[in-house]
């Protein structure tokens, strides 16, 4: 079993480049390599559950769920991913105690709170679905806001930079303008 390395995240980054992209077939084949270089972690067998949940094999998703759970029973993505599984099954009290568990293990994983959120509306409890709603939006907000602010290093896995750094001789250039803007408007 390899442990988990830069070669394992590069994988994982790059299957969901692939997958931000739309090029499930790419996506899946990293995922794939995920799981055959590191069996023993959960996040290529929750990915390739993803892929199957997309493609409308819900109990073959269910399967890559469990498996990842079998290696981290505490990764909430797949926990929240088999509570997907069991909400499109109608089983809403099922659903939201595997987002409750996803929820006990990261508090803060938006996915988790939009779906509990999603399950809450189904069964008429307007209030909670609203509160686990807009705590999914204000987390979602943060993690942009970081990426934004740290770019590319720093930022969480999987963040993507959404503004190109700036090279400090341009801000170099920019603080030479102004400062001649203000010395000619006080020379005036």
């Amino acid at each position: 079993m390899a442990e988990w390395d830069s070669r394992g995240e590069d994988l994982l980054n790059q299957g969901n480049a692939a997958w931000d992209k739309g090029d499930r077939v790419r996506a899946e084949s990293f995922f794939r390599l995920l799981v055959q270089d590191y069996p023993k972690r959960p996040e290529g067998y929750n990915k390739l559950g993803m892929v199957m949940a997309e493609t409308g094999h819900l109990e073959e998703a269910e399967r890559y769920f469990l498996r990842a759970l079998a290696q981290d029973r505490t990764h909430a993505p797949a926990l929240t991913n088999v509570g997907n599984i069991y909400l499109e099954r109608g089983e809403t009290e099922q659903a939201i105690q595997h987002y409750l568990l996803a929820l006990q293990n990261d508090p803060d994983y938006p996915p988790a709170h939009r779906n509990l959120g999603v399950a809450y509306k189904r069964q008429g409890r307007y209030s909670a679905y609203v509160s686990h709603f807009k705590r999914s939006q204000r987390l979602d907000n943060r993690r942009t806001r970081e990426a934004f602010r740290l770019g590319a290093k720093g930022a969480s896995s999987g963040a993507r930079r959404l503004m190109p750094r700036i090279p400090s001789f341009v801000w170099l250039v920019f603080v030479l303008i102004g400062v001649a803007l203000i010395v000619s408007v006080f020379h005036r």
